[in-house]
């Protein structure tokens, strides 16, 4: 980062981006132009800790002798909230046929490894070991190892002392709490002895290569991670897991993170109602310990003779979609992303379903994961409508409305009938003072608008009252051309 950028105690837009490539390449977490707040929230923070201003702090972070504060700088970014068994679909998977599979193939006595790649504060690591004892119990005849890995001092220290308390634990059993865990004070649970025994933290950037110490790991849980890369770094550090995970070993990801078109080497297979990709193998591919309708077998020229029990008919990627967007519109945000969330991203709806996903997250007032996967969905298809709608609601709603525009003019190209589009485009143009421009986009809304029932509920605004708004602004607007 040269000097000459650094002009202002306010971060201009070329230092934001210096700042965004600077972070990108130390950790892989790219903060787009929608995130702009965020990073001067925290360029602001550490300036202020270290007692400079914003533009000497990004100065010191571009520098050699910045490398420790970069750290910092980068854990105050990296979003370490999880619980507990965050993704219970991909624990039954686990337990219920990944682990007793690879304990009947391996030899006596050769441990199951795995690996935890972005454990936060440690509560991944802990459900897979919780998950190992129940599938495998105690036994010392198949060793379990664990290792958990994050970039963030602050969280492995926290993940070491395993100690946790609230949303986090919420969904534990009464079972797991008392087999696995001791009270701790009034509110707390500390993990027992036998879960500190098979896992262990260590500090580690996903950029890095791979140490030899990770390499033919069994299986490798890295989710809600690679949702921040940029598509080459994801698509790196997929070929860096490729290599590390043995053969017919299994990689769980989140469900934002999909493959399709990304990372074409690593298999897909459904297990327990969840989508596991797998590194194929002759010697050592699972086999199904449960009806072929919830565990198709990896393809191959003598599928085993089993009778298959009828599947049910899957639906499509475009009925979940309208399934989502319809929940979404009358404001039934968890259900949507319960349906959307149980849909295989490998087609060519992914993009869709990640858009409809990216706009229940901002509904919910989660812009940072509804940003990503957005920009995730137009990765996967640039046409992708709804990605540049939501983006550019983003931008309009940290008061970016030149931004905001340049994304609702994509959208509108894209989409020229939909009203919403031209009602946002309206509100963005009347920000910035252009009452000719909002003046055609409210006549625009108003005029898609027609034929629609005045009680419809378009992303859960009435038909009428969006009307009614647009011709308040329009008499509003006129008086004062």
């Amino acid at each position: 980062m040269s000097q000459r950028i650094i002009t202002a105690n306010v971060l201009s837009s070329g230092q934001f981006a210096a700042l965004r490539d600077l972070l990108a390449g130390y950790c892989g977490v790219y903060l787009d132009d929608s995130r702009q707040e965020t990073l001067h929230g925290a360029v602001s923070r550490r300036a202020a800790m270290r007692g400079q201003s914003e533009h000497a702090y990004a100065v010191y972070l571009a520098a050699p002798e910045g490398r420790a504060e970069l750290q910092a700088f980068a854990e105050l970014l990296l979003n370490h909230e999880t619980v507990f068994f965050r993704n219970r679909a991909h624990m039954a998977a686990l337990g219920q046929t990944i682990l007793p599979d690879l304990h009947r193939r391996l030899p006596p006595g050769v441990p199951i490894r795995i690996w935890s790649a972005g454990c936060a504060t440690g509560e991944e690591a802990y459900s897979v070991a919780i998950t190992a004892i129940e599938a495998l119990g105690d036994s010392a005849s198949r060793p379990i190892e664990i290792v958990g890995s994050d970039l963030s001092e602050a969280a492995l220290t926290r993940a070491q002392a395993g100690v946790y308390r609230g949303r986090s634990i919420g969904n534990l059993t009464e079972a797991q709490r008392g087999r696995f865990f001791t009270p701790r004070g009034t509110d707390s649970l500390a993990v027992s002895a036998a879960l500190r025994q098979i896992v262990r933290f260590e500090q580690r950037n996903l950029l890095d290569p791979i140490p030899p110490a990770l390499m033919g790991v069994h299986i490798i849980f890295c989710q809600n991670v690679t949702i921040y890369f940029q598509l080459e770094t994801c698509r790196a550090l997929m070929g860096r897991f490729y290599d590390a995970i043995a053969e017919g070993g299994a990689l769980f990801l989140g469900f934002s993170e999909t493959l399709w078109n990304i990372f074409n080497r690593f298999h897909w297979r459904e297990i327990s109602g969840t989508y596991v990709y797998y590194k194929e193998s002759q010697s050592l591919v699972p086999q199904p310990t449960a009806p072929l309708s919830v565990l198709p077998i990896a393809r191959s020229a003598h599928p085993p003779r089993v009778r298959a029990v009828p599947a049910a008919p899957r639906i499509t990627d475009a009925e979940i979609a309208e399934r989502g967007r319809a929940l979404i519109d009358a404001g039934k945000t968890e259900a949507a992303l319960a349906i959307l969330y149980a849909a295989p991203l490998r087609g060519e709806g992914a993009p869709q379903i990640l858009a409809l996903a990216a706009r229940a997250h901002a509904n919910r007032g989660d812009l940072d994961l509804a940003a990503a996967e957005a920009r995730r969905a137009l990765d996967l298809d640039p046409l992708t409508t709804e990605a540049h709608l939501l983006i550019g609601l983003i931008y309009a709603r940290q008061g970016q409305p030149a931004e905001a525009i340049r994304q609702l003019e994509r959208a509108r190209y894209l989409d020229t009938t939909a009203p919403l589009i031209s009602f946002h485009l309206a509100e963005c143009y009347r920000q910035i003072s252009r009452p000719e421009a909002a003046l055609r986009e409210y006549r625009n809304t108003i005029q898609k608008l027609t034929g629609h029932p005045p009680d419809l509920l378009i992303d859960g605004v009435a038909v009428e009252w969006l009307a009614e708004t647009c011709r308040r602004y329009m008499v509003a607007l006129s008086g004062g051309a």
